[in-house]
């Protein structure tokens, strides 16, 4: 039933026929899985650069279809899977979000799959991606004690305070 449903919702959000277009315009062998996916393969226009990427429930990949939907390949078709799913959840949308994510991903750690929130969620390592290293400035930024802990707390707790007295006696202003 949630297969049908993402199928369903992928074709009418308009992300399906925006792949399959993609795949006839690449010129791909599509091959149909019993779950609604459709697995295109050969894929052979120079962007992405992928050997697979999802757009709505199409899957397009550099390599021929029965490469995807082999047994040891299963983990990478679910993956897959789960971006047919983000595309069932937010449709269109889905393209701005995923490059804001990309951006993201590369400003914290040079790569924009590793952190990027939807690769993250759709399993990196079955996906093929390796898990984050941050960059030196945002593993600097994480390692900051959290909101309301060590000293960073108790000078955010003078700044909010209106009950305290300043070092010269007087009273801060709310």
């Amino acid at each position: 039933m949630r297969q049908r449903t993402r199928t369903t919702i992928t074709w009418l959000n308009g992300t399906t026929l925006v792949g399959l277009a993609l795949a006839v315009l690449a010129r791909t062998t599509r091959e149909r899985t019993p779950d609604g996916l459709v697995v295109a393969g050969r894929y052979r226009l120079p962007i992405p650069r992928q050997q697979c990427f999802t757009v709505g429930s199409v899957v397009l990949t550099r390599r021929p279809p029965e490469w995807l939907l082999h047994p040891d390949r299963a983990g990478l078709l679910a993956h897959e899977r789960r971006h047919a799913d983000q595309y069932a959840l937010l449709g269109p949308l889905f393209w701005p979000a995923y490059w804001l994510a990309c951006a993201w991903s590369y400003a914290l750690t040079g790569s924009y799959g590793c952190g990027n929130v939807f690769e993250r969620r759709a399993g990196l390592a079955a996906g093929g991606y390796p898990e984050p290293t941050l960059r030196p400035w945002a593993a600097a930024l994480l390692r900051r004690p959290p909101a309301g802990t060590g000293p960073a707390r108790s000078l955010r707790g003078r700044a909010a305070s209106s009950s305290r007295r300043r070092r010269d006696g007087t009273r801060a202003a709310r």
